[in-house]
């Protein structure tokens, strides 16, 4: 008779393989991925271990940015298991853009943070709610969390481009508080340490433009914008595709509107499934080629139906200057109203009520 692979060899797998995923190290995870499947199936019965790579699973297709419709099994009575339960739950309800849901996934999974053992893997629930807290808007609570990311991840240089995602984080808060300088050094610190990894290179390339962006300074924006759609591991992404979106709507702004419409044509299909960008799309498509004004009413009530109080206050904050330059006052009234109106919303946003 035939026994199967002893299960504590299988679970051992899968630390490994959960291991590469923490350091995003994509050739090992997929490696490993189809190892431990392979092994699952020729596996002695254990619920257990069975259970773990089915949420590594799901770990894994969000890693690769993959559309995954699986449901997560129900959770075990073993702690580990509902910690990776919560955790994954709360990865899923990010990547569909429901932040709120996906902090309260990832507060449950704290309540079990005793069971995870793995410095390394506690580090990485750090980054990760920090990074559901700084979707909603509370950045004190996401700057204590990075704090301790950096802190644990620094103890070994394997996870460099792990402290590199969180300065990048940290510098996003500064730069959506209005600390544009601060921001920027911590943009440019990061970007000379993340020479070696071009993913998160492309990325600081990307927030320096949005930072610039911010300021109104289009055309240093737009040259930032370019630097990463020069790099290949930028350009076929879906972060990718929202900086084709944001160049764009430079061009718009710079009165480049052929380039602007091909480059939207270019990622007409990704933009119907993007409520931030499809609404923002609708908005300054209107405004600046005039198509008429539902685009304008259509992309707001895209963003308050999405909560994305933030991007629909930038926008209305950015409007009132575009129509008091024009003298049409009466336009400027009404989206300096807005704006206040989704300051205040977007500081209500994932309190509890």
């Amino acid at each position: 008779m035939i026994q199967g692979i002893p299960s504590v060899i299988v679970g051992s797998r899968c630390l490994d393989w959960y291991s590469a995923m923490i350091q995003s190290d994509f050739e090992a995870a997929i490696r490993l991925k189809h190892e431990v499947t392979d092994m699952i199936d020729r596996m002695e019965t254990d619920q257990h271990v069975t259970a773990f790579y089915e949420v590594l699973a799901v770990r894994h297709s969000l890693l690769l940015q993959e559309t995954t419709t699986t449901n997560l099994p129900l959770s075990s009575e073993e702690p580990y298991l509902n910690y990776m339960y919560y955790f994954i739950s709360g990865q899923q309800e990010y990547y569909e853009g429901r932040y709120t849901s996906a902090v309260r996934m990832y507060t449950s999974a704290e309540k079990l943070l005793d069971s995870v053992g793995d410095p390394f893997e506690r580090a990485e629930f750090f980054l990760r709610i920090a990074d559901g807290y700084y979707r909603i808007n509370q950045y004190t609570f996401a700057v204590t969390y990075l704090e301790q990311t950096i802190e644990l991840f620094e103890r070994d240089p394997t996870y460099q481009n792990k402290v590199l995602n969180a300065q990048l984080l940290l510098a996003a808060i500064d730069s959506e508080i209005g600390m544009y300088h601060k921001a920027e050094a911590r943009y440019f610190k990061t970007l000379y340490e993340a020479e070696a990894f071009p993913k998160v290179k492309t990325l600081i390339l990307r927030s320096l433009g949005l930072n610039r962006l911010r300021q109104h300074k289009y055309t240093e924006a737009k040259s930032f914008f370019i630097q990463a759609l020069d790099i290949k591991e930028h350009v076929l992404t879906k972060v990718g595709n929202k900086t084709k979106a944001d160049l764009a709507f430079i061009q718009l702004r710079l009165g480049e509107i052929e380039p602007a419409k091909a480059l939207l044509n270019e990622i007409e299909e990704w933009l119907q499934h993007n409520n931030e960008y499809h609404a923002k799309a609708l908005i300054y498509e209107d405004v600046f080629i005039g198509v008429g004004e539902d685009g304008v009413k259509e992309g707001f009530e895209e963003l308050i139906q999405h909560q994305l109080y933030f991007d629909a206050e930038e926008i209305a904050v950015e409007l009132v200057t575009y129509y008091e330059e024009r003298e049409q006052f009466g336009k400027a009234l009404y989206f300096s109203k807005m704006a206040f109106k989704m300051n205040v919303k977007n500081h209500q946003l994932g309190m509890d009520e």
